[in-house]
Order: C-alpha cells, then structure tokens, then sequence
C-alpha cells in the first residue's frame, strides 16, 4: 500500500485475533490519500496482495476522514469498501 512520494491523510490498522474454528489473525490496513483532484480510499488485509480502492471528487477532507474510521471502527470488508462509500456517498463515488 506504500508509495514512494505519496502520503497518506490517514490511516487505520485493525487487528483481528486468532479465533479456533472461526477465524484467523489477520490485520487489515484503511487509508485515505488526495490524488490529485480526488480523496482515495485503500483497504488492504495483510495476508493478500489484493487492495480495493475508490476514488471520489467534491468531497470534503474532514468528512473523508470521517468516513474512514467508520470503515475502520465497523470492521469493513476490504472488499466491500467500494460498495459502502457508493450507499453513503451516492454520484461522488
């Protein structure tokens, strides 16, 4: 997820606990970084080389921000965080 040159506004770190039966460790990385005339949201689980990322136009810093510790605190799905930026964001996304 780190770019040479390229600095993030924030970013959350949610660790996830072995659980037998249920789930493995995990750690799950939420970014948020201005590209150019955008705000970019990135969320990336350590134990693949996938990451998901979304891009919107018009939208404020601080209320961008805000949107990524909802994903972090909810525990989004890195794979989901395209689909729930587009329910609370609408046409920006």
């Amino acid at each position: 997820m780190e770019q040479a040159g390229q600095e993030y506004l924030a970013v959350y770190r949610r660790d996830f606990s072995e659980l037998e039966g249920l789930q493995k460790a995990e750690q799950v990385t939420y970014a948020l970084q201005r590209v150019k005339n955008a705000l970019c949201f990135h969320a990336k689980r350590r134990t693949s080389a996938q990451e998901f990322s979304c891009s919107l136009q018009g939208l404020d810093e601080a209320f961008a921000g805000r949107l990524l510790c909802y994903m972090y605190e909810n525990a989004v799905a890195p794979e989901q965080v395209p689909d729930v930026l587009r329910d609370l964001c609408g046409t920006a996304v």
